[in-house]
């Protein structure tokens, strides 16, 4: 159960993608604006492609246990998230994600392990979706509806308050228009989750964190690092997923 419960974990820090916490980075006053300027902003900086890929050096911390390992990370758009996740260089689990399943191949353990999402929920008391993993991975905006948008008070960062059904997102954003945080809350749960961007770099064009530190405060408390490395847009690679006979599968 500890080493599932550590796949378990890895995978919550991969789908939030998510490194060193952000601290005020300017100073002096912004430009008046309003909250349809900076959602035009906003949309136009959002990370769009038909595929992704990367590397990652993650670090995961629970108030049980911390794990620290390298990930390879594939996306198709709308289809694939894939994930290969390696401890001193040897593959310890790999992940394939679509819009319907979840699908763990445990190294360690030799188990195949399939999931609906109602594993997240189970594990993690959240409910994503498959569009909601990729962007938290691109590092688009969750939980934002253009149509609730309000304007927050702040001398030194543009705020704006997001809605989408239970969810209220306040995200804080840096005087040339890039996602510094957010965080969301349940409003009918205590729940929330809180994302850390730094580290922006112009590649193929988007602007785009390689380092993001998360905290997901829900049933249990999550804490993760990451620092993107390797990262390509529009390039074509090949993720394999084949379930060893010999595997035992866990339903």
């Amino acid at each position: 159960m500890r080493k599932f419960a550590f796949i378990v974990g890895v995978v919550a820090a991969m789908v939030f993608t998510s490194c060193k916490t952000t601290g005020p980075l300017f100073s002096g006053k912004i430009r008046p604006t309003t909250a349809e300027a900076l959602d035009s902003e906003i949309r136009e900086r959002m990370v769009r492609c038909e595929t992704f890929s990367a590397k990652a050096k993650v670090d995961v911390s629970s108030l049980s246990a911390s794990n620290s390992f390298s990930a390879s990370i594939d996306i198709r758009r709308d289809s694939l998230i894939g994930l290969s996740l390696r401890v001193l260089g040897v593959e310890g689990a790999r992940v394939r994600i679509t819009p319907d399943s979840i699908e763990i191949l445990d190294r360690l353990n030799q188990q195949y392990i399939p999931r609906d999402y109602q594993f997240l929920r189970d594990s993690f008391n959240l409910d994503l979706s498959f569009t909601d993993l990729q962007n938290l991975i691109l590092g688009n905006p969750l939980a934002y509806d253009s149509a609730t948008l309000t304007l927050g008070e702040s001398d030194e960062y543009y705020i704006l308050h997001a809605q989408q059904g239970v969810y209220k997102n306040t995200l804080t954003l840096s005087p040339d228009f890039n996602i510094l945080r957010m965080f969301i809350v349940d409003l009918y749960a205590k729940r929330n989750l809180t994302l850390n961007y730094a580290g922006y770099e112009k590649i193929g064009g988007r602007h785009f964190a390689l380092n993001r530190n998360i905290v997901l405060d829900a049933r249990d408390k999550l804490q993760a690092e990451i620092e993107f490395s390797n990262v390509e847009f529009d390039q074509p690679f090949d993720f394999s997923f084949t379930v060893n006979p010999k595997y035992q599968r866990v339903d």
